[in-house]
């Protein structure tokens, strides 16, 4: 009698295939970026990059310490920081407008400069840094960092000759109490631009950007993206949501492109919840492609949401090759 053949071997070997072939299409899903990230020793800042970061600091020291605490509870240090985004965009020789915020008994403001298109004019990349901070912390890296890279990246691209629109705005009201509730400054302005019909082909928020260290151990992540990227917090690190991997594929690879400032990229699903947490959260909401561009908060910086928070412990030169290189990137995306 004829020994029957078992089917077991070859029933484990498709289901190792399987998963294989799973874990494969969810790394090239989720981790594959386009272009290769700068490594090396960046070149010194010239004499352009130097006064950029002077500015960038200036911005930082001025919001974080001479106003200090912004938020609903010091709503004269809120407004301080409103004029001084809005006069600095001025002094960039922009126009300003506000965007009235209801917050309660109060009424803040999103402050939003335009950068206008020409022949693709009706598509619109938003880029957005909110400057409130939570209490009890002067909020340098969080998120004056962010503010300081939006006006400086008003200033360096208003002579730029574009096809698509530019939006910059600073936004109010991103932190707790307020994200997710109808007076968060960048979930209004999206509702808004979805009521108008504004044709947003991405949007970036700046979040925390003035903290990194080369030091190994420096930087942490939530599990198990640990197994996949680097210990050191050198890194800038762009992250989106899936519906908006090829608006993050798109900022990165020029971002490489111009860049002298290591970067890591994510397209990750909604139950990793860190992936929600700034403005562009708003933006997927009402249906945008958006993502987030940070030097990856708490992961990375012991001082945020903390009274240390402070303008010295930031990093100007990495940020003015982080704006100059931004700059540079946007600049080509809203190009033909």
């Amino acid at each position: 009698m004829r020994r029957r053949r078992s089917f077991m071997p070859t029933i484990l070997g498709a289901m190792v295939l399987f998963a294989v072939v799973v874990l494969a299409g969810g790394y090239w899903l989720m981790l594959y970026m386009p272009a290769a990230s700068f490594r090396g020793e960046p070149a010194s800042l010239s004499e352009d990059g130097k006064v950029l970061s002077e500015r960038l600091h200036r911005h930082v020291r001025t919001l974080s310490e001479t106003i200090g605490e912004r938020h609903y509870w010091r709503p004269e240090a809120l407004q301080a920081a409103e004029d001084y985004i809005e006069q600095a965009f001025q002094a960039a020789g922009l126009r300003p407008q506000r965007q009235a915020v209801p917050t309660g008994s109060r009424v803040f403001h999103n402050i939003e400069v335009i950068l206008p298109g020409g022949q693709l004019a009706e598509e619109v990349f938003v880029v957005g840094a909110h400057y409130d901070t939570v209490r009890g912390t002067p909020g340098a890296d969080d998120n004056a960092s962010g503010v300081a890279v939006l006006i400086e990246l008003a200033r360096l691209l208003q002579q730029a000759e574009l096809d698509r629109t530019l939006h910059l705005v600073a936004f109010v009201n991103e932190e707790m109490p307020f994200f997710g509730s109808a007076a968060m400054g960048s979930l209004q302005y999206a509702r808004q631009a979805r009521a108008e019909g504004m044709h947003v082909v991405g949007m970036i928020s700046l979040e925390m950007l003035g903290y990194f260290s080369d030091e190994p151990g420096s930087q942490a992540y939530p599990f198990p993206l640990d197994r996949f990227y680097p210990d050191q917090g050198d890194f800038v690190a762009f992250v989106s949501n899936l519906e908006s991997r090829r608006l993050v594929h798109q900022v990165i690879e020029a971002f490489r492109h111009h860049a002298e400032v290591p970067s890591e990229g994510l397209v990750a699903p909604p139950l990793l919840g860190d992936i929600r947490r700034s403005d562009h959260w708003a933006f997927w909401e009402m249906g945008f492609p958006a993502m987030m561009l940070t030097d990856t908060a708490n992961f990375r910086n012991p001082y945020y949401h903390g009274p240390d928070d402070t303008h010295d412990r930031l990093d100007y030169a990495t940020m003015a090759r982080l704006t100059k290189g931004l700059a540079a990137a946007l600049e080509s995306l809203a190009r033909r």
